[in-house]
């Protein structure tokens, strides 16, 4: 019986130390990308909005609800990108740590679209940096014995950014792409490397096209010829499908949520918008 009670007390510690692993949870999926990169050897996170819901009009299941009041940690980008969570600021424990992160990032480093913020914020490189750094210095307060791997990680991953960036931009650069958007969604993405759209059908995906927009549109096309129609998803409406067989583009599909369930890191995200842009040449 001593040593049945030796080998029980030795192993509740450990219990213990496992059911009191750190639950962060993020809310989509460019987001989980960034934050398993820094809890990369100590845990990783779970989804809260899965690929085949809009972050923009999601309504919360009951396994969702669950799923975040249960977490130490809810990330996400804003109230006004993720609308479905402003509901849910309000029920969560008083012990679950929120991180929104515009609130976090420097004004210069975020676009305003149409008097709101535009949340791809992901898709800048320097933003991925420092919503990484927020990432690790939150892990840090709520979790101090990793703190040093949680250094460490950010410090792989603010590397792997660089080397990315240098190759992306030499890339973006050779190919010098030549586009429409369905409407600005590559915001960040083009500043970051200096691209410019030639137009767009739309300014935000919850507008439609006026007149005066597809005139002018027309006009571009005819001044400086595009190669691609980029999309963020399928089908085309009509005004796309009567723009691609006219100026002939090729159509191209950037899911910039739904496509990122199949990549391991961010810069995997980020490289098949440099891949895709770089066919449009």
């Amino acid at each position: 019986m001593p040593f049945l009670l030796s080998v029980i007390y030795l192993l509740f510690p450990l219990q213990l130390l496992a059911d009191s692993k750190l639950k962060v949870v993020t809310s989509i999926h460019p987001v989980q990308l960034i934050a398993d990169e820094i809890m990369s050897g100590s845990g990783k996170s779970e989804l809260l909005i899965q690929s085949d819901q809009s972050p923009h009009h999601f309504q919360l299941k009951p396994s969702q609800l669950k799923l975040a009041t249960q977490s130490n940690l809810l990330i996400w980008v804003s109230n006004e990108f993720e609308t479905g969570l402003k509901r849910l600021q309000n029920i969560l424990p008083a012990d679950t740590e929120k991180l929104e992160l515009v609130r976090h990032l420097p004004q210069s480093h975020l676009i305003e679209d149409h008097h709101s913020i535009d949340g791809h914020i992901w898709l800048s490189p320097e933003n991925v940096s420092l919503i990484a750094q927020l990432i690790a210095h939150k892990l840090s307060s709520l979790d101090p014995e990793n703190e040093q791997l949680y250094a460490n990680n950010l410090q792989n991953l603010s590397n792997k950014i660089s080397r990315w960036k240098t190759q992306a931009q030499q890339q973006l650069t050779d190919s010098n792409p030549r586009y429409i958007l369905d409407h600005q969604f590559l915001a960040y993405f083009e500043r970051s490397f200096g691209l410019q759209n030639i137009g767009s059908l739309r300014n935000s995906h919850d507008h439609g096209s006026s007149i005066k927009q597809i005139s002018r549109l027309h006009q571009q096309l005819s001044q400086t010829p595009a190669k691609c129609l980029v999309v963020t998803s399928l089908p085309l409406s009509r005004q796309a499908q009567q723009i691609v067989k006219k100026f002939q583009l090729e159509t191209v599909t950037i899911n910039l949520l739904n496509e990122g369930n199949s990549h391991q890191s961010v810069m995997d995200l980020l490289d098949n918008i440099v891949i895709k842009l770089s066919n449009c040449q």
